[in-house]
C-alpha cells in the first residue's frame, strides 16, 4: 500500500504549487490549515481529498484551476505539512490517487 508518508509528490510539483497557493488558497487557508485537514482524513484516499478540492474550491470560483495545478497545490500541501518528496510525481491520470492513502507522518 502506497501512503502520502511514502514520497509520492516531487520538490518541483511543491515549489509551483506554493505560487498557485499564494494566488488562490492563502486569502482563506493560512499555512497551518491543513494539519487538522490530513488528521481527519487519515485512512482515506488521497484521492478523495483532492476530488473535494478540485471540484470546491477556490470559493470564488471552484474548479477553475487545471488539474496540474490542483495536483501541485495537493504537492506543497503535503510538503507544508512535512511529508517527504520523492523521485515520482503526484499524479491524478488513471484513479493513481485513489492507491494514495492518507496516514499520519512519521516522526
Amino acid at each position: 500500500e502506497t501512503t502520502i508518508a511514502d514520497g509520492v509528490y516531487t520538490d518541483a510539483q511543491a515549489e509551483s504549487g506554493d505560487e498557485l497557493y499564494k494566488q488562490h488558497c492563502l486569502i482563506c487557508h493560512d499555512k497551518k490549515y491543513f494539519r487538522p485537514v490530513l488528521k481527519r482524513w487519515e485512512g482515506q484516499p488521497l484521492g478523495m481529498m483532492y476530488l473535494i478540492m478540485s471540484t470546491s474550491m477556490p470559493e470564488s470560483n471552484p474548479g477553475s484551476l487545471r488539474q496540474e495545478e490542483y495536483i501541485d497545490i495537493l504537492a506543497y500541501v503535503l510538503s507544508l505539512s512535512r511529508y517527504p518528496s520523492g523521485e515520482t510525481e503526484l499524479d491524478y491520470k488513471d484513479g493513481a490517487l485513489d492507491k494514495i492513502t492518507v496516514v499520519p507522518r512519521k516522526r
